[in-house]
């Protein structure tokens, strides 16, 4: 059986004003990021990019245990997303299986890894 949980955790930059959203937004993805789970993944994603005033998304991938086409593709059009809007989107703690992925898309993609 798929399974995807997805833990947001926002910072707030003090100089916004109340109630404005999250500088930085980071997503800690645990479990399978396939056809099954993408659908649900992007629209989570779709909700926390149209608050704006994100800068920075942060999708944390120390969790993943598998990922498809379907989740790669979902990546790509999320960095496509995010920075349309001005933002950076960086995929931190990526498996080293999903990095040799990565670099087989190649640096045309513009992943930001750290």
């Amino acid at each position: 059986m798929t399974s995807l949980s997805l833990s947001v955790r926002e910072r707030h930059d003090r100089a916004l004003p109340s109630g404005a959203s999250a500088q930085s937004v980071t997503v800690a993805v645990l479990g399978e990021l396939d056809i099954a789970t993408v659908p649900r993944f992007s629209a989570r994603m779709g909700e926390l990019v149209r608050r704006g005033h994100v800068r920075e998304l942060v999708i944390d991938l120390s969790g993943l245990t598998f990922i498809d086409a379907g989740g790669l593709r979902a990546l790509t059009e999320l960095r496509s997303r995010v920075e349309r809007d001005g933002a950076v989107l960086v995929l931190d703690g990526v498996p080293a299986q999903v990095r040799r992925l990565i670099a087989i898309i190649g640096p045309a993609r513009g992943f930001r890894i750290r």
